[in-house]
């Protein structure tokens, strides 16, 4: 059975840069499990290892469609799977707790769409979708923010989904994994110091090209990118879409922690405890050990 070691965490907690620095030294394979990063083209946004750092780490998991395509966790998984054959050591890190829990756990393939289900909720209106959200995805409508409450598109989609609300997966015993832990005041301070860089390093850039194209409803409403094509739109100041994407951002990251915490066993480490990346690579290597590698089930 394939095994692989687990790094999850909130947005800008640091996993991306840690296990980085694990696998230049370690020689082992890093399989993303972020649905941001499986999306070419968008790369300032996502905080996606850049090319350079490609050259030197191999990743999985990255720049498997076009922002025009939609996407997923069954194909997440059919995506990576290939890579879990691999003799070579592993290392799963990311924020999408669905991607993570199913790797860990198990998958059942989302059944066919419902169209006669989809049909009748688009009827309704943004109460009754929200008063119907809330009886039949209560876990997933808790998670939306107040804006995807506003969203009938959002919404229609949780309900119909709303099998997933239990993760989609088994109930086989949970595995610890391993998170990186940082406090809300320092977390948030990071957000809005990634989301400064994102607009300096040339996310208008890269949106205006992404707008040439047909994107997905996700890519559109993605964090960061949203609001940049705002501004291309003349919708937004720059300084009104960076406060948007830092508020978004911190929205994400709650949700991010609500899930790891509600849905998987997990071990945290407090970064504040180990201020250097070499510290805390040493703990988090030993917390690994400590647990052992990780089955990966895909059946």
């Amino acid at each position: 059975m394939a095994k692989a070691f687990f790094l999850v965490g909130a947005t800008a907690s640091g996993k991306s840069s840690l296990v980085h620095y694990l696998a230049e030294r370690g020689g082992q394979l890093i399989v993303s499990a972020d649905s941001m990063n499986l999306y070419r083209g968008m790369d300032i946004g996502t905080a996606k290892p850049t090319a350079s750092d490609r050259k030197n780490v191999d990743y999985v998991g990255i720049d498997l469609i076009n922002p025009s395509e939609k996407f997923n966790v069954s194909a997440y998984l059919t995506a990576v799977r290939p890579a879990f054959e691999s003799p070579r050591e592993i290392i799963v890190s990311g924020g999408t707790g669905l991607y993570v829990k199913c790797l860990t756990e198990g998958f059942d393939d989302v059944p066919p769409a419902n169209v006669p289900l989809r049909a009748e909720l688009e009827t309704l209106d943004l109460p009754a979708l929200e008063k119907r959200a809330q009886a039949e995805a209560p876990e997933l409508y808790a998670h939306l923010t107040v804006d995807d409450r506003q969203n009938p598109r959002r919404l229609v989609r949780i309900v119909e989904k709303r099998i997933l609300n239990a993760g989609k997966c088994n109930t086989k015993p949970k595995p610890t994994l391993v998170g990186l832990h940082v406090e809300r005041e320092e977390l948030h301070q990071r957000i809005e110091q990634r989301v400064t860089a994102m607009y300096s390093e040339g996310l208008l850039d890269e949106a205006a090209e992404l707008m040439k194209l047909n994107l997905s409803l996700t890519a559109l409403q993605a964090i960061g990118y949203a609001e940049a094509f705002a501004v291309l739109k003349n919708e937004m100041t720059l300084k009104q879409a960076q406060e948007r994407t830092v508020i978004r951002t911190r929205q994400l990251a709650k949700r991010q922690l609500t899930w790891f915490r509600n849905q998987l066993q997990i071990e945290w480490i407090d970064v504040a405890s180990f201020p250097t990346v070499e510290e805390l690579a040493v703990v988090v290597s030993t917390a690994w050990e400590k647990h052992g590698a990780t089955p990966v089930i895909f059946d």
